[in-house]
This record gives structure tokens, sequence and C-alpha cells, in this order.
């Protein structure tokens, strides 16, 4: 386990105006040393924010290592088993303040997920604004071959542990809401041509409608248990990425597992969880094509597209 002190260095700061949607409470701002200029002349924004914040933190990072850059910069703080989350889009302090506090509750009550680093709450930067939350890094296998009813059985763990756990969660039709917005977006759409974009404002909207005619209980879940959130590590199974925790239809879990992993699970709406795995894959196609700048992005786009054009029927 990582415990480091923060020092005297951390000063809070109140949001400016702009980021007044932001929850600041939870952040600090930095105003001392700084890590050597030559080397950050050739990082990115958000590598930069997270190794002039760990630099202040009294980390001595010799080699900072980009895991992914998509949606937020993700930074192996070596020789630490630190992992850095920075959030470089507009609105995402919002999401990583969301996934710490979810993410500490679950750790709090036994949850088989990765902790964030004790005693580091999310800092803000002050140079770039941007919000780094400090996670423990877990060895993941990737070689290893995970059993679907072990997937399955530790997602079930997580949804038990967040009936403990008292962190408010937004409904999951608040993400759906996202989504429209960026959708109908034209400006957000470009990568994706105009007959493509019709079909898929079509499917989204009438799925959509579809959800409007089901009941169902709601309960606190992941938002999005895909195998790319679930580590293999020697403990065992590991879940990550709780920006999108929510409470919704346990349905909406499950439209992210295989069929041997949802077996695991009781009760489940059938017709519902039909509907939920083609809204999500209209879903993430809508959001894939709004990155589809990244190569792996557009073509997790193009395949989502498929999977709504042969399941979704007028």
């Amino acid at each position: 386990m990582v415990r480091l002190k923060v020092g005297a260095c951390l000063a809070a700061e109140d949001a400016s105006p702009e980021d007044e949607e932001d929850d600041w409470s939870t952040c600090a701002t930095f105003r001392c040393l700084r890590w050597p200029s030559d080397r950050l002349a050739n990082v990115t924004p958000g590598m930069r924010a997270a190794i002039e914040v760990a630099t202040q933190l009294g980390l001595h990072v010799d080699d900072a290592v980009v895991i992914q850059e998509t949606n937020h910069t993700v930074v192996w703080l070596r020789p630490y088993p630190i992992i850095a989350k920075v959030g470089t889009r507009s609105g995402s302090a919002v999401a990583l303040n969301h996934e710490y506090e979810v993410a500490s509750a679950l750790t709090a009550v036994g949850a088989p997920v990765a902790p964030p680093v004790p005693d580091m709450r999310p800092i803000r930067d002050l140079d770039t604004g941007f919000l780094v939350t400090f996670w423990t890094r877990l060895d993941n296998d990737a070689s290893a071959v995970v059993g679907e009813v072990d997937v399955g059985l530790s997602l079930r763990s997580v949804h038990e542990a967040m009936a403990r756990i008292t962190v408010e969660l937004p409904n999951f039709r608040v993400g759906l809401e996202r989504t429209r917005v960026a959708l109908f977006d034209d400006a957000r759409m470009t990568a994706l041509s105009t007959e493509d974009r019709v079909f898929l404002r079509s499917a989204f909207s009438d799925l959509m409608r579809s959800l409007d005619g089901f009941t169902f209980p709601e309960q606190g879940l992941h938002g999005e248990p895909h195998e790319g959130n679930c580590l293999s590590t020697r403990a065992g199974l590991r879940w990550i990425d709780f920006e999108d925790a929510c409470r919704g239809p346990l349905e909406w879990d499950l439209a992210f597992l295989a069929e041997e992993a949802r077996a695991v699970f009781e009760n489940v709406d059938l017709p519902l969880l039909e509907l939920l795995m083609t809204l999500n894959s209209a879903r993430v196609a809508t959001w894939c094509w709004v990155q589809a700048r990244f190569p792996e992005m557009r073509r997790h786009g193009e395949s989502h597209l498929s999977l709504v054009r042969s399941r979704w029927r007028q």
C-alpha cells in the first residue's frame, strides 16, 4: 500500500468562475517547487500536470509513462506504484471527483476495486487548471485467462458493496442525455458521414422512447463494466474507472457483459437487457465518433455502429 504525507505546500483555492460547475472542495492547488523546465519541454499538458503535481508532493518521478491519452491523460509515475489520472476535458473535474468519492467508499467496504492512493485527494494543478487524481497501480496480467463467470461474480460483489455506500449517484439517464446532446451536435460529429449520423440519431431516439415504456428497480451500478475496466491481479479481479457510476437497472451493467457472465445474476429482464445492449452500443458509437481522431476510437466506433445496425429495428 502506498502512503504519502501531503506537505504544507498544498493550499486550497476556490474555483475560478468558469469552473463553478466543479466541486473543488476536494481539491488543492500548488504554489511550490517545479520540475526542471527542460524535462517538461516535450510533454503534453496532461502529462505536465501529472508530473508537476507529483513533484510538489515530494515524489521524485524518474520516468513518467503515459498509459492512455484519450478521455483523460493517465500516467504511471515511475518508479512509484502510482497512477496519475488527469482531467483534460471540459467538465472532467466533476467526473474525476465523483470517481474518487465512489472508489474511496467502495475501498472502505472491501469491494474488489483499484483503490485511490491513501491520503492523496484530488488536486488541481495551478498552471493548467487540470484536476489530478492518484491511484494505486495494480499489475494487470493481460495474458491471464479469466472465466466470464468469475467476471460476473466479481461485478456482483461490486453491486453488493455499492448498496452499502452513501455516495450520491446520478441516474443512468444523465449519461444518456449527455450522449444525446453530443450526438445531435454536428460540430462534434463531423467524423461521421451525414447518412450514418441520420441513422444513429434515429436509432438512439427510438431506443430512448422504447426505454420509457419499461419500469424497473434501480440500484448502484459501475456504469461501464467492460473488459477494459476489469484488471486481473494476483489478488483477483479488480475494477477501475468509476466515473460513470450511477443508479439504474441491473440490466444496464449487464449490457456490457458476456452471456456467461450475465448468467450469475438473477431476475434479469431479458427484453430490457436486449434494448439496453443496443442503446449502449449507440452510446459508445457516439462517443467514439466524437473522438475519431484516435484510430482506436474510430475502430470501436465503426464496430458499435455495425452492432446498432444489426440489432435495431424501426
